[in-house]
């Protein structure tokens, strides 16, 4: 009797053991899902923007400084960072105080008929921020109208619309 009741017990233990180690398991991937989930929040933005080149003697290749409406809304910067005009450092600052910047390829094409209007396209990775934008990755696109009255003045009229993502960017709506 002593042996079926020490069997039963084993035996017992085990099923408890095993519920224990599978109840253990399911709330680890429940976790683990919730934060792949929360890493993975993308925001689609899109809204337009208005750069004046401002004179930037600490910027060798230019700089130019702007206002942003949409889903950026705040003020923005662009720092030239190649001497053939093709790169920039992007700053957009929201009107809730949130930062987030990027790296562009920039292209220009001359419009025909007029030598101080050209097509812009930008590509800008994004590689970061702080506040809501803090640890974020994605992708913008900017496709508008430059115009240069001289080689160091001028301005840059564009729409922009992309997707950034990270852990907070479903914070506060801009």
């Amino acid at each position: 009797m002593k042996v079926a009741l020490v069997a039963g017990s084993a035996e017992r233990a085990k099923v408890v053991l095993k519920r224990s180690t599978q109840i253990a398991l399911a709330l680890c991937l429940a976790l683990f899902g919730t934060a792949i989930q929360a890493r993975a929040d993308c925001q689609n933005v899109s809204g337009s923007m208005t750069e004046t080149i401002v004179p930037a003697p600490n910027d060798p290749y230019g700089s130019a400084l702007g206002i942003v409406s949409g889903g950026l809304s705040g003020a923005s910067t662009a720092v030239i960072t190649s001497p053939d005009g093709s790169t920039s450092f992007d700053v957009f600052v929201t009107n809730w105080g949130d930062l987030l910047q990027g790296t562009g390829a920039l292209t220009l094409t001359p419009v025909p008929g007029n030598s101080s209007e050209f097509t812009l396209n930008v590509i800008l990775t994004i590689t970061g921020g702080s506040g809501k934008y803090s640890g974020t990755t994605g992708m913008l696109r900017y496709q508008g109208l430059a115009q240069f009255s001289s080689p160091t003045t001028g301005t840059f009229d564009v729409i922009y619309r992309g997707s950034v993502c990270g852990p907070n960017v479903k914070g506060h709506a801009d």
